[in-house]
Formats: structure tokens, sequence, C-alpha cells
């Protein structure tokens, strides 16, 4: 599935509801409860199927979650649905960034401690993707617009 293509589409675009169907997901709004000037937001979840979509205020997708093991109550996603490459650790991912002139940030640790080599975000010109390592192990990718939220 392409999944960085349903960035920025509204809720109800065609494309956006037939993954909302397909895998029978429903849609929580999460208001600003508490008058703190908060951004309503809108979540999706596909738990067995290992991914969550986030609309911002106008109802655009513009964050999805993919977990890569399972975590926060998701179940692994299948990897072979995906269409861009998952790298089973930070250098990996670094050095295909680099060789393929992909901009990108990264955690910053010193060597041993929890944030060296933590996560690696290359930028794919409208989106982003954020890969996150845990005990040196990928277990999430997140695709983000660039625009703000």
């Amino acid at each position: 599935m392409n999944f960085s293509a349903l960035l920025g589409k509204q809720l109800k675009d065609d494309e956006v509801v037939d993954v909302l169907e397909t895998y029978d997901m429903t849609v929580v709004y999460e208001f600003d409860r508490s008058h703190e000037n908060m951004d309503d937001l809108y979540w999706s979840d596909a738990k067995q199927e290992g991914f969550q979509f986030g609309f911002n205020k106008e109802q655009i997708l513009y964050v999805i979650f993919l977990y890569i093991s399972a975590s926060d109550g998701f179940e692994p996603i299948d990897k072979t649905i995906l269409n861009f490459p998952l790298y089973a650790t930070f250098d990996d991912a670094q050095k295909s960034f680099i060789a393929d002139g992909i901009s990108y940030r990264q955690s910053v640790g010193d060597p041993g401690s929890s944030t060296n080599k933590w996560w690696i975000k290359g930028d794919f010109g409208q989106f982003t993707r954020h890969y996150q390592y845990k005990d040196g192990c990928l277990f999430r990718v997140t695709l983000s617009l660039k625009v703000a939220v």
C-alpha cells in the first residue's frame, strides 16, 4: 500500500474512505476538553493490521504510524504491503540515505546512551519518513506531512 500517497488527503477522500472501510476503522474525534487552545484531532486505528492515521483539525491526514513490531496494543504490520524500504538498523538507514542523497536528521546521543541511534528521519519532499529503533532494532516508522499541523 502506498501510505505516503494518502498523506495530505481529506478524511472523506475516496482513497482514505476505501482504507477505512477495508480495515473497518473507526474515526475518533479528540477535542480540546480542557480549553487549552489545543487543536482538535481525529484518530483512526487498525490495531490488528499495525497502523494508525492522524488527521488534523481540517480533517487532513497528516501522520501515519506503522508498527513494525508489536507495541502500544498494535500488532506488527505486514511488511509486504509497504512500498518503501525498511532498514533493520540505524546504520543501514543512514548509509542508504547518504548513498541516495536523501537529506536527514537524526537523534543526538552519546555512544552507549539510550538516545544514540534512536531515530533517523529522511526528507522525501512533501513528507518525512521517520525510522525509530529500540534496542538497536526497527520498531516503528512514522510518515508525516511537512506542513504544520
